[in-house]
């Protein structure tokens, strides 16, 4: 696929300065964020069982420091999509990676399909938006800049996919108990790392991502439920 011809990298037309810098910089900034927002929740001891500390703080550090930038709604793609058929994209990633977790789930030794109201409320709006303006917002959107002006390669620009993807899933491996849980989560979480990323070049927005992101953190347990 030529993603060079993409909308989301085409559409560039800031010129910023140090942009594989900047993107290593926001890389540490959103997960000091994820480290300093759970430690808060910790201390305010809240009655919570889901990391709702960690994502607000760090979409807030991130939002913050890209208004130090020019143009930061551009640099993360935080405007309406641009391709026709964004949504039929979105709706496809997102059910397919959903598909994906449910099938782990069904094969794993112990699924667990009996979630609370605070799941369905975090995993619909914190994740979603957290590492969407982190991850496919910021840190893609410099890499991007970074690439663009370097003149990448095709492939190039889909090596620097790649890695984000894998940083992506390597993040969710923190709570793992077991190699098989820990590559189920991997791969399932390279994945939709793979399928955002492309969703945020695409169609030039971070929005189908945010909605995609939503639809694969929930429709597997939903699925559940029903089955």
């Amino acid at each position: 696929m030529d993603i060079k011809n993409y909308i989301g990298i085409t559409s560039l037309t800031e010129e910023r300065k140090n942009p594989l810098f900047f993107a290593i910089i926001f890389f540490i900034v959103f997960f000091c964020g994820l480290i300093l927002g759970s430690e808060i929740q910790k201390i305010l001891k809240l009655n919570l069982e889901m990391g709702w500390g960690q994502d607000i703080v760090s979409v807030a550090a991130i939002l913050l420091l890209a208004l130090f930038f020019k143009a930061p709604r551009q640099l993360l793609a935080l405007e309406k999509p641009q391709h026709k058929n964004w949504l039929k994209y979105t709706i496809i990633i997102g059910v397919a990676i959903a598909l994906w977790t449910f099938t782990n789930q069904i094969l794993s030794d112990d699924p667990n399909f009996n979630r609370g109201l605070e799941y369905y409320l975090f995993e619909l709006t914190m994740p979603s938006i957290a590492e969407e303006i982190g991850l496919r917002g910021a840190v893609l959107g410099f890499l991007l800049h970074y690439a663009k002006q370097s003149c990448f390669s095709n492939a190039k620009m889909w090596l620097i996919i790649v890695i984000l993807a894998m940083l992506f899933g390597i993040a969710h491996l923190l709570h793992v108990e077991s190699f098989v849980d820990g590559l189920n989560a991997f791969l399932t979480t390279f994945s939709a790392g793979l399928g955002l990323s492309w969703l945020r070049i695409k169609t030039g927005s971070l929005f189908p991502g945010i909605i995609a992101h939503s639809i694969m953190n929930v429709f597997d347990n939903i699925l559940g439920n029903l089955f």
